[in-house]
């Protein structure tokens, strides 16, 4: 009976633990996926870019589709610190750096070199319907 016991305890402790490493998240965690970064007021006009972001070997790894080519590119920066999403890449000649703060689960606010006021939110999957 005790044996029994102590069996189905070490199956509880160990089946609550895994669930709790699996529900754990990162700052960084909650980048993953897509996103649609709004720029508002460059000299072009408002502006769209759709990003990626994904966590390969431990890191943030960050990721724009060109609006020209329409071709994925990687950034050169994405990380987190003091409450930031930083991320960045050199586009046509330029330096674009971005700073962002997490607004809601699907939404985060900034700006685009401490110039352009810019939102992103988070693309939805649609799952397919059977």
């Amino acid at each position: 009976m005790m044996k029994t016991f102590l069996t189905l305890l070490f199956a509880l402790v160990f089946s609550v633990a895994g669930l709790q490493a699996q529900t754990s998240s990162t700052p960084e965690s909650f980048l993953t996926g897509k996103w649609n970064v709004f720029v508002k007021g460059t000299p072009q006009g408002d502006v769209t870019l759709p990003v990626r972001f994904e966590i390969k070997e431990g890191k943030l790894k960050g990721f724009y589709t060109d609006l020209e080519s329409k071709e994925e590119k990687a950034m050169d920066t994405a990380y987190y610190e003091n409450e930031k999403y930083v991320m960045g890449s050199l586009i046509s000649g330029y330096d674009l750096k971005f700073v962002m703060t997490k607004k809601s689960d699907d939404s985060m606010t900034g700006s685009l070199m401490d110039m352009f006021d810019v939102e992103a939110t988070r693309v939805k999957e649609e799952k397919e319907s059977k």
